[in-house]
């Protein structure tokens, strides 16, 4: 499976959203089964929690590929990947450095936080991406920011911070998996520098 044509054709989509385009991406993510099973089988399945799901790509609907990155279906136990959603994070963290400029970006603390994350995570190559997504919608079903709740404390929500968390958790696995992968850095071979305690104490 070459990753290099299934990036080029999602980016085609991006570009141009046509029933052709669609049409491109979901024959080729067809052929390439033995990467969703790399998924499944060493970074889903090596959960306990999850020994029966899988990961597969989402085809698109009437030419139409949805929003979101990753998504969980609970019926089927199948991750449902996105490779459009994908991108679309992808121009969500290129976005980020201006949005922390904003209003809107500096409306609390949590807000503030989550954006400049994601502008972290623009440095990161679109492969490296569906991994991160992957765990991210993987912390989200194993409810891994949830601790205090499953304690039966009553702890409110807040969505930034929950999703910064989940994000933060998918990153730290993925820093392990190209540890054991490659033997590399990721924070030093992307060269990112997000240091979680500067980051713990705000205003909200």
């Amino acid at each position: 499976m070459s990753w290099r044509q299934l990036e080029k054709l999602a980016k085609a989509y991006r570009r141009k959203p046509t029933p052709t385009a669609a049409a491109a991406l979901d024959r080729r993510q067809r052929r390439a089964s033995e990467f969703t099973e790399t998924l499944t089988n060493h970074f889903v399945r090596n959960h306990a929690a999850l020994e029966n799901a899988s990961v597969a790509f989402r085809f698109s609907t009437d030419g139409v590929y949805p929003d979101w990155a990753c998504e969980y279906n609970a019926e089927e136990q199948v991750f449902e990947l996105n490779l459009v959603g994908v991108l679309a994070f992808q121009e969500e963290c290129e976005q980020a450095l201006d949005t922390m400029q904003t209003l809107e970006g500096r409306e609390n603390f949590s807000v503030y936080r989550l954006h400049a994350f994601l502008a972290e995570m623009r440095k990161l190559p679109p492969q490296l991406l569906v991994f991160l997504l992957l765990f991210h919608e993987k912390a989200r079903i194993l409810e891994v920011t949830q601790a205090e709740r499953r304690r039966g404390a009553r702890v409110a929500v807040d969505p930034d911070e929950d999703t910064y968390m989940r994000l933060l958790w998918a990153f730290k696995e993925l820093e392990s998996v190209v540890r054991v992968l490659d033997g590399s850095d990721l924070r030093a071979a992307q060269s990112i520098t997000w240091f979680e305690a500067d980051w713990i104490i705000g205003d909200k």
